[in-house]
């Protein structure tokens, strides 16, 4: 599993789990990465694969909304890998994964800092195996976040406008600004794996930089 799609970038590798059961990771490598990511999901999946071995593998990878760059570097690694290997994908929401990663709650805030003053959020119930959304994904000014009563929140975005988020009446959960990726099991074990050219960047808005020929044709 990898997902770069926040500050604090995640790779973690489980080995096989009987029915329902929850495995504790093989292999869990996380970095706050200011730059230069691509070279540290290269060098944590060569150990988690080594790790691995001759495992059968099921790949999953975050795919957004999140950082841009992050997001197509994750994307890259994991999509090179499958076809080198010709494996299906499980596309992930970090959203989810955040969400996977509080279990227990009637009512999850996943936040992630979009920057420009923005956060994407999405409410999940976490009572269940797997999240379960509440509503649509959303690319919002966290003053304009309602949750209701009893509302936990969590990620890293939920840390960047806590008092935004405790004044709306949600409760931050400790450790919210740390990698889910070792909560991504359940996530992708339940997910439908798909060809890897069928994956595609969930992004919720326009990336700021732009071609150079849309640029001058406008």
């Amino acid at each position: 599993m990898i997902d770069p799609a926040g500050p604090v970038v995640g790779l973690a590798a489980f080995a096989p789990a009987e029915a329902d059961a929850a495995p504790t990771p093989l292999f869990l490598a996380t970095r706050r990465v200011v730059a230069g990511a691509d070279r540290f999901i290269s060098e944590a999946l060569g150990q988690a694969l080594e790790r691995m071995g001759d495992q059968p593998l099921r790949l999953g990878v975050v795919v957004g909304p999140g950082a841009f760059t992050g997001l197509r570097v994750g994307l890259a690694h994991a999509l090179g890998l499958a076809v080198a290997r010709e494996l299906r994908v499980v596309a992930v929401s970090p959203l989810a994964l955040r969400a996977a990663a509080a279990p227990g709650h009637a009512s999850v805030l996943a936040v992630l800092d979009a920057k420009k003053g923005r956060v994407y959020a999405q409410r999940f119930d976490t009572r269940g195996r797997v999240p379960v959304a509440l509503d649509e994904p959303l690319d919002v000014s966290p003053g304009l976040l309602a949750p209701p009563p009893g509302t936990v929140a969590t990620g890293e975005g939920a840390v960047v406008y806590r008092a935004v988020l405790e004044a709306a009446g949600a409760t931050l959960l400790p450790g919210a600004d740390e990698s889910p990726v070792g909560a991504a099991w359940p996530l992708v074990r339940a997910g439908s794996p798909v060809d890897a050219a069928a994956v595609i960047p969930v992004y919720l808005r326009e990336p700021d930089a732009q071609p150079l020929a849309s640029l001058v044709q406008s």
